[in-house]
């Protein structure tokens, strides 16, 4: 329900992505190293990591039709993109890559969905992410640059740089 939120279920997510960054601080200080995805995945990516659905990975659902990710199969109107029978058919494939996505090409939250589905489903555009999508990935961006901050302090994960303070949460804020 992402397509939903608005500011008031923003501020709530970020407070609680502040409370899990303490506990997962606190587990590092005691020598363990745990793995929290909105979290931690961020502070070991240089470069975007997501499903790459449409790019790089195609479904094959249970019908023996080609999907560009499970998500499509299950809408009411499926839309498939080929078949075993017929082959892969994938109309403007390049939209898929992250390279040919405006706003994604040039974001650094690398951990960031990039969901193709929900883009279709929010903009239209398999290629722009919702404002919804965006906001999400760059809280969570902004909660791993503390962590990595506080984990620095303590000289923990002194080989990865630093992430860089952002003034924004949603990238269309930067566009003219």
């Amino acid at each position: 329900d992402i397509e939903t939120f608005g500011e008031e279920d923003f501020s709530r997510y970020a407070a609680a992505l502040r409370i899990l960054s303490g506990s997962v601080l606190t587990l590092f200080l005691q020598g363990k190293r745990p793995q929290l995805n909105l979290l931690t995945d961020r502070l070991m990516l240089e470069e975007m990591n997501n499903c790459n659905a449409g790019w790089k990975n195609i479904t094959l659902a249970p019908d023996g039709r080609f999907y560009i990710c499970p998500a499509f199969y299950y809408e009411n109107e499926p839309k498939c993109v080929g078949s075993l029978k017929t082959g892969l058919h994938i109309g403007d494939a390049c939209l898929y890559r992250p390279d040919y996505a405006p706003i994604c090409r040039r974001c650094d939250a690398y951990h960031c969905r990039r969901c193709i589905w929900q883009n279709k489903k929010t903009t239209l555009e398999v290629n722009i992410p919702s404002r919804e999508q965006c906001v999400m990935a760059h809280i969570e961006r902004e909660a791993a640059r503390c962590l990595l901050d506080e984990l620095h302090k303590h000289g923990l994960f002194a080989n990865r740089e630093e992430i860089k303070e952002l003034s924004y949460l949603d990238p269309l804020d930067t566009m003219d």
